[in-house]
C-alpha cells in the first residue's frame, strides 16, 4: 500500500446534476471547476482571476455582490492595463476595453452568485501586500517590484470576521446557498517552506472553527488528501509545488464521493464513457465500422440530452455521419 486512506465525512448537502455552482479561490478552485465544467455542470470558476490570500477572496465577493469593483484601483504597467483586485491574467492593453471586460465578468458573477445554489472557496494562503503608495491591499502585486510593497499575514480572527460579513451579505440576497470550504494543497514556497506552513496551519484552524459554527458550511479535505493521503512527490509536477493531473483526478474522485447526490454521481459515470467516445480519434473516419460506432455515440447522446445540454456534441457526431 502506497497511500494512507482516511475516512472523509460525506456533506450534509449534495450537490445535484442541474444544481449551479460559484467557485473561487487558489488555483485548486480552478481544477474542481474545470473538472465540473467538463462533467456538465453549471459551473463558473474565478471570472476575475485566480485569487490566493482569504481578504481578497471575500473582498471580491462583497464587491461582486454590491458596488462592483472599486474603479480607483486601475493600474497601468509597460502599456499593460491591470486592476488591484484580479489576477494578472485579466488585464488589456486598452483601458476602455479592459474597463468593458471587467464590468461584463463582474455582471456574469453576480448574476450566477445571487442564484448560485453552491459556492466553492478554496484558500491558498495567509500572506497578503499591500501597495505602499495606496495603502490598499492587493489581490496580485502584476510584477511591480516587491519595494514598492509591505508582506503582512492574516489573522485567524480576522479572516474568520471577513468570512461571515461576506455570507451574512451574500445570505440577504441568496438565502439558500450552500458553502465548500477547502483549503489549498498547493505550497506557496515563495513565502518560504516554514512561512507556507505556519499559513496552511491558519487556514485550516479557521476553516475548522467556521465549519463548527455554520452547519450550512462543509469542509473538503483537498489539503489532507494530497499532502497525508497520497505523501508522495509522485503526486506532484516538476516544481514539487502543484498536484499532477494524476493526483487532481484522484482529489476529484474522492470529491464526487463525499460531495455529490447518487443520481449526479450516476451521470458522471455514464457520461465519462461517452467523452471518451467523443474523444476517439479513427485512423478511417469512413468504414461502416466507425459510422456504426458514431451512430451508437449519438443514440447515447441523444438519451442524456434530456438531462443536460450536449447540442454541440451532437452536432459534431452528426457532421462526421455519411448520410
Amino acid at each position: 500500500m502506497f497511500t494512507l486512506p482516511f475516512q472523509i465525512p460525506e456533506a450534509p448537502h449534495k450537490i445535484k446534476l442541474k444544481d449551479s455552482i460559484f467557485s473561487i479561490g487558489s488555483c485548486f478552485s480552478d481544477n474542481i471547476g474545470d473538472k465540473l465544467t467538463a462533467h456538465k455542470f453549471d459551473v463558473v470558476t474565478n471570472p476575475l482571476g485566480i485569487l490566493y490570500n482569504p481578504f481578497s477572496i471575500f473582498k471580491n465577493l462583497r464587491l461582486l455582490l454590491s458596488e462592483g469593483l472599486d474603479p480607483d484601483n486601475f493600474i497601468e504597467a509597460g502599456g499593460v492595463y491591470f486592476h488591484w483586485d484580479t489576477h494578472s491574467d485579466i488585464s488589456g492593453t486598452a483601458m476602455d476595453s479592459f474597463k468593458a471586460l471587467l464590468e461584463a465578468r463582474s455582471h456574469t458573477s453576480r448574476q450566477s452568485l445571487t442564484s448560485a445554489n453552491w459556492l466553492i472557496i478554496t484558500l491558498g494562503t495567509i500572506y497578503v501586500y499591500k501597495h505602499l503608495e495606496s495603502g490598499k491591499i492587493v489581490a496580485n502585486c502584476h510584477k511591480i517590484p516587491q519595494r514598492h510593497f509591505q508582506k503582512l499575514s492574516l489573522s485567524q480572527a480576522e479572516i474568520e470576521e471577513d468570512f461571515f460579513q461576506t455570507m451574512e451579505l451574500l445570505r440577504t440576497i441568496n438565502p439558500d446557498i450552500k458553502v465548500i470550504l477547502t483549503v489549498s494543497p498547493v505550497r506557496h514556497i515563495r513565502d518560504g517552506l516554514i512561512e507556507n506552513n505556519v499559513s496552511k496551519a491558519t487556514l485550516l484552524q479557521t476553516v475548522n472553527n467556521i465549519v463548527k459554527n455554520d452547519p450550512n458550511i462543509y469542509y473538503f479535505p483537498a489539503y489532507e488528501i494530497l499532502i497525508d493521503e497520497l505523501r508522495d512527490y509522485r503526486f506532484f509536477k516538476e516544481d514539487m509545488i502543484h498536484p499532477t493531473e494524476q493526483a487532481i483526478q484522484y482529489i476529484w474522485e474522492r470529491f464526487i464521493t463525499a460531495c455529490l447526490d447518487p443520481d449526479a454521481i450516476g451521470f458522471i459515470s455514464e457520461w465519462t464513457k461517452v467523452k471518451k467516445s467523443l474523444e476517439h480519434r479513427p485512423f478511417h473516419p469512413d468504414t461502416n465500422e466507425h459510422q456504426r460506432f458514431l451512430r451508437s455515440t449519438l443514440t447515447k447522446l441523444e438519451a442524456l440530452s434530456q438531462r443536460v445540454d450536449v447540442s454541440g456534441e451532437m452536432e459534431l457526431i452528426k457532421n462526421q455521419l455519411i448520410r
